[in-house]
């Protein structure tokens, strides 16, 4: 009786002492293998046989304490012909808005870069489009000329 007794208090306990010692990161970034990333581009924006190129992807997930919700946040960068992009922007009726710095720090950025590779401002582009798919914000910038777009996703 006193071993069931232990070991009830030892499995109540264990959890607490875990997460004492070993506490959940509250921020996990994940890099994308360039194939996956390409894949994951192709069914985002709907084109399967689009020839998507270059890319390299990273995923931030968070928890709000206070909401109580996972908050992920998603970048891509990419090489893409302009007929993929602009059948995803009609698609999703993206609102075309001008770029200011603010809001390319608080809508690009959010807080950090995320990668050494993710420069969004390197499109030289004065707008960007913003809109919703899939229950996620999405923010882009394309440069039609370089045939270059970074995306950002997130709840």
């Amino acid at each position: 009786m006193l071993l069931v007794v232990i070991a009830g208090f030892i499995l109540a306990v264990t959890p607490f002492v875990a997460e004492k010692f070993f506490p959940v990161p509250e921020n996990t970034l994940r890099v994308a293998k360039p194939e996956a990333a390409s894949r994951a581009l192709k069914q985002w924006f709907g084109s399967p046989d689009a020839l998507f190129s270059g890319v390299q992807a990273i995923s931030k997930s968070s928890i709000d304490k206070e909401k109580n919700i996972e908050k992920r946040t998603s970048w891509f960068a990419f090489s893409v012909g302009r007929r993929a992009v602009e059948k995803y922007i009609i698609k999703h009726k993206l609102q075309q808005t001008e770029l200011s710095d603010k809001l390319l720090k608080e809508i690009f950025y959010t807080e950090n870069r995320p990668a050494s590779w993710w420069q969004p401002e390197a499109l030289s582009q004065k707008t960007f489009f913003s809109g919703e798919d899939q229950g996620r914000k999405v923010a882009l910038i394309y440069n039609p000329d370089s045939k270059r777009g970074v995306l950002v996703t997130h709840n």
